[in-house]
């Protein structure tokens, strides 16, 4: 009996992963609109499938994660999160987005059956418990590279795809522009926080690490016999969801506070004691901002984040002076050499191979000023 019962399972299961399409089928790429939350900002992909024959109409999502994950901080921020593939009835994911006001298109793709049937295969053997989980990258490895992905491998890397639609000689940052017009502070975030890597040439490849890029390559695509790989599409909803016009304050615009920041700086000097207060926060928030661009540097997964240029003003080793303000050597030395280096960094600002972010001008300015008055100010400062 027991033996039965395992066979029986096993048959179960059997069938289960060797699911067969009708002919009615539809394979259909998801691209949904950015969010409002920041995990949301640059947009998601799916695929769905449907089979109105056997009322199968899933959605295959690779970009969640379990926050039950152990040491789940941890892991994000040193680029180590395990992300996975998911599936959920198609009613839950257009409920879900259309909940958070984030309007769908649906490409259907022109496949026949042995390709539907193939590419449902690669979903389903990408689902299986040890094939689902991988570890996000931010440009090379996301809920939109990993269908490119299986798409090209549906297709055995046959693929064509049109390289005029996309801009030449954009770099990866750039790309991400249009995304943060109205996030302005997570853009200065952003830009302090990725290196050089981001300043990298997109290839026509790279550009599909974005969904709404991905969504206009495969638009223009054709297979290798020379068809469409999109048939036709849809918006969902047909009507388009009214969206209110950003109109930033002045705390909205980053440049406009790093200067208020650098003018209360420089008035500061008029009374030792303010100056005191000022500086102690001043050098201790740049100490850290230095401390946490060296650790997503050094001691993290995260490519993007790799040889950032804003430890030039930024340094780490701001957190060991921050408190010293009576006139020593090493003191004035140190100071001095930060003052001089942010002058020069300004003068060779748009030379920086590095796209720097524009709102911390004001801030290596203060630099300057600061680590000068320090060494020319002849007067004893008080603790």
């Amino acid at each position: 009996m027991k033996h039965r019962l395992l066979l029986c399972l096993f048959l179960i299961q059997f069938a289960g992963n060797a699911q067969t399409l009708s002919d009615s089928t539809r394979i259909s790429l998801m691209t949904v609109a950015p969010g409002e939350f920041v995990y949301s900002t640059f947009g998601h992909s799916a695929i769905r499938v449907k089979d109105p024959v056997t009322r199968f109409d899933r959605c295959y999502n690779y970009g969640t994660f379990e926050f039950e994950q152990p040491n789940f901080l941890l892991k994000f921020c040193r680029g180590k999160l395990l992300y996975n593939l998911d599936v959920e009835t198609y009613r839950s994911f257009e409920y879900g987005n259309l909940q958070d006001r984030r309007p769908m298109q649906e490409q259907f793709f022109n496949l026949d059956q042995d390709q539907k049937q193939r590419l449902f295969d690669l979903l389903q053997e990408n689902y299986k418990e040890e094939n689902r989980y991988y570890k996000y990258d931010f440009f090379y490895d996301n809920c939109a590279t990993r269908i490119r992905d299986i798409i090209q491998s549906t297709f055995f890397y046959q693929l064509q795809f049109d390289s005029t639609v996309m801009p030449k000689g954009v770099t990866m940052r750039q790309l991400l522009q249009p995304y943060l017009e109205e996030k302005p502070w997570l853009d200065f975030g952003i830009d302090l926080l990725l290196g050089l890597p981001a300043d990298r040439k997109a290839s026509l490849s790279d550009y599909m690490f974005l969904p709404d890029y991905m969504h206009n390559v495969f638009a223009k695509a054709k297979t290798g016999d020379g068809k469409v790989l999109v048939q036709s599409e849809r918006n969902i909803p047909e009507t388009p969801m009214k969206k209110e016009p950003f109109k930033p304050s002045p705390l909205d615009q980053p440049f406009l506070v790093m200067s208020f920041v650098a003018v209360i700086g420089l008035l500061s000097m008029a009374n030792p004691r303010t100056e005191h207060i000022f500086d102690t926060l001043f050098w201790f928030i740049l100490g850290v901002a230095g401390l946490i661009m060296a650790l997503l540097w050094f001691a993290t997964d995260h490519s993007a984040t790799k040889t950032n240029l804003n430890i030039l003003w930024a340094w780490p080793t701001h957190l060991f002076f921050f408190w010293r303000t009576r006139r020593t050597g090493p003191t004035e030395n140190y100071f001095t050499v930060a003052a001089l280096t942010a002058a020069l960094l300004l003068i060779f600002w748009k030379w920086i191979p590095q796209e720097m972010p524009n709102p911390a001008l004001p801030l290596l300015l203060l630099i300057v000023v600061k680590g000068l008055w320090r060494h020319y100010w002849k007067k004893e400062k008080v603790a």
